[in-house]
């Protein structure tokens, strides 16, 4: 047996089985749950719930008054949208306004709430909004998603299912004119939505994306309301995870939402990654230990760099093959309607700024977020990062 052939072959092919299960177990799913052809949502039986839309605000994202628009086209008879901003000074302030008076059709208001209800900046906003709302279901929205008119209904037809408390959408990004927003939607629809639906699939652990949630006001209190999250950064994670303590499922909706991501530069790209990654880190340090083999193409470089040969770069090339037709595959169930050939083209540089940012994560646990600096515990507590030393080590 040639173990030096073996040494070159055995992790990227291990890493390959993992890769396409994962990206099989996604396709799957979403395969099973819409048939081609098939309506999108379906209608409510009986009576809708009244619906509000919180949408915790902190300037002004990409292609913002477009993403407002496209809320005010929601076909749904009674919802609401409360916009809540940290400070009168927002720049999205005037963004919101004029929304919010070229829509009087619209119940919608925007509201000034108080940063000191929680040390998570986000869920302080959704505690005063929460307070405010006057629907029985409760959707929380992050200002740079951009909808379908079907959103409502799809979402609550999930929701209306029995035992189910909380419902999250699979994200897509879009509208990418830079090289960082390339990478950030590359990202989003060739690593994130396929994790995430695979995670629920394969390992029974459903993950909550707060961009887009929906539940009953009722069962939220039942779980501790938002204040229960105010010092976690996944609180969106978090949520979920006391939903299903609780005994609710916790459920996925299958009809994608926009990421608006136009305009972001790479540097602001690679940001957002490293807090995910250390929050990840946080949640579930042996899953993050291994991410590195849900890459079969990273594996392979890594091949190459240690063993440079013949049959190395074939399995390089392999496995790059292998990785683009995932990311192909995986961006054309997610945008089916848009050009995604230059994501699929960025995958190996995607690869390795995901990389970049997956080592980063274990150089230290300080992250800035809206303003704001923290330091993250175990569970993705945060800690304000005036007092470092009081941070524990994270959970082994």
């Amino acid at each position: 047996m040639d173990w030096g052939a073996l040494a070159t072959v055995a992790p990227t092919a291990l890493s390959s089985t993992i890769y396409a299960t994962i990206q099989a177990s996604f396709l799957l799913r979403v395969a099973r749950a819409r048939p081609q052809g098939a309506p999108a949502a379906a209608r409510l039986p009986g009576a809708t719930p009244v619906v509000s839309i919180l949408k915790p605000v902190a300037g002004v994202d990409d292609e913002l008054a477009d993403n407002l628009e496209s809320f005010a086209r929601i076909d749904y008879p009674c919802f609401e949208i409360l916009f809540g901003v940290a400070s009168r000074e927002d720049p999205a302030v005037p963004v919101i306004q004029a929304f919010i008076a070229a829509h009087p059709e619209v119940k919608a208001r925007l509201c000034l709430t108080d940063p000191s209800e929680a040390l998570n900046p986000k869920v302080a906003q959704l505690i005063e909004l929460t307070r405010r709302a006057e629907g029985s279901v409760l959707v929380i929205s992050d200002a740079n998603v951009r909808v379908r008119p079907d959103y409502l209904h799809s979402l609550l037809s999930v929701l209306m299912r029995p035992g189910v408390g909380l419902v999250s959408s699979v994200v897509a990004g879009t509208g990418e004119r830079t090289l960082g927003a390339v990478i950030e939607n590359a990202q989003l629809g060739a690593f994130i939505a396929p994790g995430v639906v695979a995670a629920a699939e394969l390992a029974g652990r459903s993950i909550s994306v707060g961009k887009s949630m929906a539940m009953r006001r009722v069962d939220l209190d039942r779980v501790g309301g938002f204040r229960s999250v105010g010092n976690v950064l996944a609180e969106d994670d978090v949520l979920g995870q006391r939903f299903s303590a609780c005994g609710f499922v916790v459920e996925l909706c299958l009809d994608p939402i926009e990421n608006r991501n136009a305009s972001c530069s790479l540097q602001r790209t690679l940001d957002r990654h490293t807090r995910w990654a250390k929050m990840r880190r946080a949640l579930v340090p042996r899953c993050f230990a291994a991410e590195p083999f849900n890459s079969p193409l990273l594996i392979a470089w890594l091949t190459v760099l240690l063993s440079p040969t013949r049959l190395a770069l074939e399995v390089w090339l392999f496995a790059w093959a292998l990785q683009s037709l995932g990311a192909y595959l995986a961006l054309r169930w997610l945008r089916p309607t848009r050009f995604n050939l230059l994501l699929v083209a960025a995958e190996p540089l995607r690869t390795l700024c995901w990389f970049f940012c997956w080592l980063n994560a274990h150089a230290n646990r300080r992250v800035a977020w809206r303003g704001n600096t923290f330091y993250i515990g175990p569970g993705s507590e945060l800690i304000a990062a005036e007092d470092p030393a009081s941070v524990r080590s994270p959970a082994r």
